[in-house]
C-alpha cells in the first residue's frame, strides 16, 4: 500500500478561524480551556517527577498569561529542578574538581509529550462543547 500525504493548509486555516471565532465568542470558555491544557501537563509533570522528599512534586504551578493570546506557563521557581531534569556534573571541591555526572531524568520533557499527544482530543471536545453552548449544529 503507497503513503498518501494530505495537503493540510485549507484545514489549519480554518482551525485558525473557528479559534478566532471561539476566542472572540467565548472568551471565558477559550481561556477554561487553555487553563485545562496548563493543569493536565502539570499533573503529568508531578506524576512524572522522581518522588524524594515530595517538594519538587508539589511546587509546580500554572499561571495564566496576561493579553489577548491566552497562554499559560506550567513550572516551578526551585532551583534545582533544572537540574533534576536536565542532569548535573558533582563536584567534590572548592576548586571544582568533578566526580561524575548525574544524568537528567527528563520528567517534564516526557510529561509535555504525553500532554501533547492527548491535548487534540480534549481541545476538540471544549470546542464541541463551545459550539454547542453558541447554537452551532455539530457531530457527537
Amino acid at each position: 500500500m503507497a503513503d498518501v500525504e494530505f495537503d493540510t493548509t485549507e484545514l489549519d486555516k480554518w482551525e485558525k478561524r473557528i479559534l478566532a471565532i471561539i476566542r472572540d465568542e467565548a472568551p471565558k470558555e477559550f481561556r477554561k480551556t487553555v487553563r485545562q491544557a496548563g493543569n493536565l501537563l502539570r499533573k503529568k509533570a508531578r506524576r512524572n517527577t522522581p518522588r524524594l522528599s515530595g517538594e519538587l512534586r508539589r511546587s509546580y504551578r500554572v499561571k495564566m498569561k496576561r493579553g489577548r493570546n491566552y497562554e499559560v506557563e506550567v513550572g516551578t521557581n526551585l532551583f534545582y529542578a533544572k537540574m533534576v531534569e536536565e542532569g548535573h556534573v558533582i563536584k567534590t571541591s572548592r576548586k571544582g574538581e568533578v566526580k561524575g555526572f548525574v544524568p537528567g531524568k527528563f520528567y517534564f520533557r516526557k510529561a509535555l509529550e504525553e500532554t501533547e499527544k492527548e491535548f487534540p482530543a480534549h481541545l476538540k471536545r471544549s470546542i464541541r462543547r463551545i459550539a454547542k453552548e453558541m447554537g452551532l449544529d455539530v457531530w457527537g
